[in-house]
């Protein structure tokens, strides 16, 4: 019995149905991973509260490293959605130790030096993490964006941000971040054709419709000066 209800809830989540395997996985007895299943779905159902009750359970239980490894991941995760950065940092520094090579959670605290605005920090990581491994499309992204964002080498902004959309061509965030970086070195056509694509993709992006408007409003007022 045990095994068909964690077999059907792990079918649930497998499929998207978070709801249904949070129902499953609360009728488990004596699972050790218990928590863990119930933690991930509410992570897939934003619900970080409940998530976050259910990971630490397990994590006091769990002495697997690679688990563990992964749940202080998500933990990390979870705090940065919610916007606490120090507590985000402190989980994806815990993750690394225990797995110094782990690329996606140096991009991770990357991304958390960036939104405290320790930009040498985000920079070196980021490094890090594409150092270790040279197709981590977010790393390449993040640090293009970066540079972007604080109008510095330009160039190379350009470069990594076509490496991720290389490496991952029809994502919204990535073509974004290369019409972003377009934009900041003037190359406003160029600009206006990787933040169209994104916009269709995404047209509810609040920063990405920022981006295209920025966009929009030089375009129009270089050709307003060429008329004048």
């Amino acid at each position: 019995m045990a095994n068909l209800i964690l077999k059907n809830g792990l079918k649930a989540y497998q499929e998207g149905h978070f709801k249904s395997a949070i129902k499953y996985f609360s009728k488990l007895e004596n699972d050790d991973k218990k928590d863990y299943y119930l933690g991930l779905s509410y992570v897939r159902l934003r619900d970080y509260e409940s998530a976050t009750y259910h990971l630490n359970n397990y994590l006091n239980k769990e002495t697997d490293y690679k688990l563990m490894t992964q749940i202080l991941f998500v933990l990390g995760y979870i705090f940065a959605q919610k916007g606490q950065y120090s507590k985000s940092k402190k989980y994806f520094q815990k993750s690394l130790d225990l797995d110094f090579n782990n690329s996606k959670a140096y991009a991770a605290l990357g991304y958390v030096f960036y939104k405290q605005k320790n930009f040498d920090e985000a920079i070196r990581a980021l490094k890090k993490a594409i150092e270790i491994d040279e197709r981590n499309a977010t790393a390449h992204n993040s640090l293009g964006y970066i540079y972007a964002d604080i109008n510095m080498k330009l160039e190379e902004s350009i470069m990594q941000c076509e490496i991720a959309v290389k490496i991952k061509p029809n994502y919204a965030a990535y073509l974004d971040s290369l019409g972003y970086a377009h934009f900041k070195k003037g190359n406003i056509k160029k600009a206006k054709e990787y933040l169209s694509k994104a916009m269709e993709m995404m047209p509810e992006n609040e920063e990405i419709q920022e981006h295209f408007r920025n966009v929009v409003i030089k375009d129009m007022s270089r050709k307003k000066e060429k008329i004048d």
